[in-house]
């Protein structure tokens, strides 16, 4: 019983030493509600695109094989913040600093931030066929299946 008490006390200040505490104690959004983190983003594009992006979450199921309902991202909601917001190639910048770390202001982003920016960000890199994503996938638009495929209605 003592190896092992021992033994997570020191993986616990391995961590501790190995991760920035601005890292270590990320703000945990909650699943029953909206909020992922839009009051920590600067004033402007970025914010409009966050806030336009927690409106957009739907109430779901999360993951497979546990009951856990929660708001989450979906292909539909987020295309919807990119038909109303005309999001395009001047937001690529805003895009990406809404799903990587931000050390100014010492966010991370809530997953389903970070996951509704990387789909508008798949979009935008691949409008006109000029992305890199394969034919096989949706955000590629030789795919029959394309997520724009019937364009902004």
């Amino acid at each position: 019983m003592w190896r092992t008490y021992k033994g997570s006390i020191g993986v616990a200040a391995l961590l501790s030493v190995l991760l920035p505490p601005h890292i270590s104690c990320a703000k945990d959004y909650s699943l029953y509600g909206r909020d992922i983190g839009c009051a920590e983003v600067a004033p402007g594009r970025s914010l409009q695109i966050c806030e336009a992006l927690a409106a957009s979450l739907t109430w779901q199921w999360m993951g497979h094989a546990i009951i856990a309902p929660g708001y989450k991202p979906s292909f539909e909601g987020t295309l919807k913040v990119y038909c109303e917001l005309k999001i395009g190639t001047d937001d690529l910048e805003a895009l990406r600093g809404l799903k990587t770390y931000d050390p100014k202001h010492k966010r991370l982003p809530d997953w389903r931030l970070e996951s509704g920016a990387d789909v508008l960000l798949r979009v935008i890199s691949n409008l006109g066929g000029m992305g890199d994503d394969p034919v096989s996938s949706i955000f590629n638009p030789m795919n029959t299946n394309y997520v724009l495929k019937d364009g902004c209605s």
